[in-house]
């Protein structure tokens, strides 16, 4: 399942800057940099968890949390208000799972709060 988690997690940063790049390149009107910047912001911090399972940061976990519910609430909203695109779907999924992988914990070999 570690594997899933990293695949869900690094599509979401692909989307991120494929889109950012998409944006820059076309400078496509009413497109605005401020979504795929929080599936980069969301994706890092989700990064940064899977670098360190168990108890290593004190916090991460909740901040994980926080950060992939806000981007799914930001996507539901955002999808209601301008309808489903192909990207919205893609990093909505990817934030969906990685809500699912930072709620239940991991049984890793090597989880645990470092020494």
């Amino acid at each position: 399942m570690k594997y899933f988690d990293y695949l869900l997690n690094s599509t979401l940063f692909i989307t991120a800057v494929v889109f950012m790049l998409w944006i820059e390149i076309t400078h496509t009107r009413s497109a605005v940099l401020d979504i795929p910047f929080l599936w980069l912001l969301i994706a890092m911090v989700n990064f940064v968890r899977l670098r360190n399972p168990g108890l290593a940061v004190k916090g991460l976990r909740t901040s994980c949390i926080g950060a992939n519910l806000i981007g799914l609430i930001s996507e539901a909203a955002r999808a209601r208000l301008w309808g489903w695109m192909p990207y919205t779907v893609i990093a909505t999924a990817a934030i969906f799972g990685e809500v699912i992988f930072s709620i239940v914990r991991r049984n890793d070999s090597n989880s645990g709060a470092r020494v």
